[in-house]
């Protein structure tokens, strides 16, 4: 799909729908009458019958062949001007993909400057609209042989139109920065959505090797002996029970850019996670590997920034098994002595992401990080507490916490702060060990992140993303079908492009 924005013409060629949005009470159609007199005449009169009154998601539709702009002119309901907000615009522009997708349009037009509200600029909808068309056309259909029931072809082409030239100013440029993001979404929802027998730990080893030359990104994996001899137990004592040997996958860029700043960012990658012997109950557990959430958007995010050209050194850091039951298990009681010589005691071999990004986390040491933020589908007890709605946040510097927090509200990818007070942390003390792996059995999400907060290298900014809720929809969503979100991508992207060490309440 093809984005670009462009002066109002009527001498333009014609696109397959022209879309124009309405919000509620509004009567003057100035534009539309400029543009489209015959459609005006139509909306006038659906006005004035109360056919049409500018309600959020209400559609008036009309066809002919005469219209200037297109055959098809679709008039959109707004709703209140007041109440129309950035998360608005968002929905509707997903509505709209939805609308153009369903009708076969191959060429929309949109006339920007309809959709722009207090608060909406005309760059702020160019960016929305880029992405949101690109990422609710998204199909994951790759194992499809039935061609004849894949949906209809997605636009090959949207024309966000305005009538000001000035508006037009640098939205170019923001386009094309959208488009980037967005295609770094869907590559992430694509190795997301592929099953558990097609991808693993080598297989994502190789995806990041290609992705690393492709991107000139320096590239390591440490396997299953360079993980034995680094002493990466947490992660070698959940992938004992597969057949498939573990990878943790190191990705690097800007290492020129130290100066400026570094940042690791982390991803627990389990590629199938049956909950090992703790097993989990079979309902809906083929959505378990979506539990390389966190891992896929680390490797998507490193292919970003290489794109994005960014000034910032950037190591991210994707730890990635399976946990199986088919070799020789670890089990429940085990002492495991991590990477960085802390010993744990499994009480729950469900509780396994918290063991392998424990092991990342310590060795993010060696990279001299200003700032480590991982991200994964962590607790079921986070997607119980929020559901779909928002992402759970913790960490150990505020001024960080609170910057994430603001990407996070500006892509629409929300984030809500939980505690991490000292006492959570009597809860994971063990009898036998330094550490027991779960908590007793409430605050989970709380007593999970006290868990690795005992792994991050001391005296570096540190805050953790719990996306189970966020990873994957099991309904169509107006931005996304059944599936993988790539929840987490534009919001790296977000931090790291506005990356400062004033994001920090102690910079080094």
């Amino acid at each position: 799909m093809k984005i670009s924005s462009t002066l109002l013409s009527r001498s333009a060629p014609k696109a397959d729908l022209f879309v124009v949005g309405c919000f509620k009470g509004d009567k003057d159609f100035k534009t539309i009458k400029k543009t489209e007199p015959a459609f005006y005449k139509v909306a006038a009169e659906a006005v004035s019958k109360k056919r049409f009154e500018g309600k959020t998601n209400e559609v008036l539709t009309s066809f002919q062949t005469t219209y200037r702009q297109a055959p098809e002119v679709m008039l959109v309901g707004l709703g209140e001007k007041k109440d129309f907000k950035v998360a608005s615009l968002r929905k509707t522009a997903g509505v709209l993909a939805g609308l153009a997708n369903s009708r076969k349009a191959l060429k929309v037009r949109v006339l920007l400057d309809s959709f722009l509200a207090e608060g909406i600029s005309a760059a702020q909808a160019a960016v929305i609209f880029t992405e949101t068309s690109l990422l609710a056309t998204y199909r994951f259909n790759k194992y499809k042989t039935k061609k004849k029931d894949d949906p209809p072809k997605a636009p090959e082409s949207v024309e966000l139109v305005l009538e000001k030239k000035e508006e037009l100013q640098g939205l170019r440029s923001l386009i094309v920065h959208s488009e980037k993001i967005a295609k770094a979404v869907l590559f992430a929802r694509d190795l997301n959505n592929e099953p558990g027998n097609m991808m693993n730990a080598p297989k994502l080893a190789e995806e990041a090797k290609k992705l690393a030359k492709d991107k000139n990104l320096k590239c390591q994996i440490f396997g299953l002996e360079e993980l034995k001899k680094k002493g990466m137990n947490g992660i070698l004592a959940v992938n004992r029970g597969s057949v498939t040997p573990p990878a943790l996958i190191i990705l690097e860029y800007g290492e020129h850019y130290a100066k400026n700043g570094t940042v690791c960012i982390v991803g627990k990658g389990v590629t199938f996670d049956t909950g090992g012997i703790s097993i989990k109950p079979s309902k809906s557990m083929e959505e378990m590997k979506y539990d390389k959430s966190g891992a896929i958007t680390v490797v998507a995010t490193m292919a970003l920034v290489s794109d994005l050209k960014l000034p910032l050194h950037i190591v991210g850091l994707a730890p990635t098994v399976e946990n199986n039951v088919a070799n020789d298990p670890q089990r429940p009681g085990d002492i495991i002595k991590m990477y960085n010589g802390k010993t744990v005691e499994v009480m729950n071999t469900d509780a396994e992401g918290r063991l392998i990004l424990a092991d990342a986390l310590s060795y993010c040491e060696e990279f001299k990080p200003d700032a480590i933020i991982d991200l994964a589908t962590l607790t079921g007890m986070c997607h119980h507490t929020f559901g779909d709605k928002t992402c759970g946040i913790l960490g150990t510097d505020q001024k960080l916490i609170d910057t994430i927090r603001d990407a996070g509200e500006k892509v629409g990818e929300r984030c809500w702060q939980l505690p991490l007070w000292d006492e959570y942390g009597e809860c994971i003390k063990s009898h036998h060990s330094d550490l027991q792996n779960v908590g007793d059995g409430y605050a989970g999400t709380i007593t999970a992140t006290m868990f690795l907060k005992e792994f991050v290298p001391a005296g570096i900014p540190w805050v953790h993303l719990d996306i189970a809720g966020m990873a994957n929809c099991s309904q169509n969503r107006f931005d996304c079908p059944k599936g993988a979100t790539g929840f987490g991508v534009r919001l790296f992207a977000e931090v790291l492009s506005n990356w400062s060490s004033e994001n920090l309440s102690k910079p080094k």
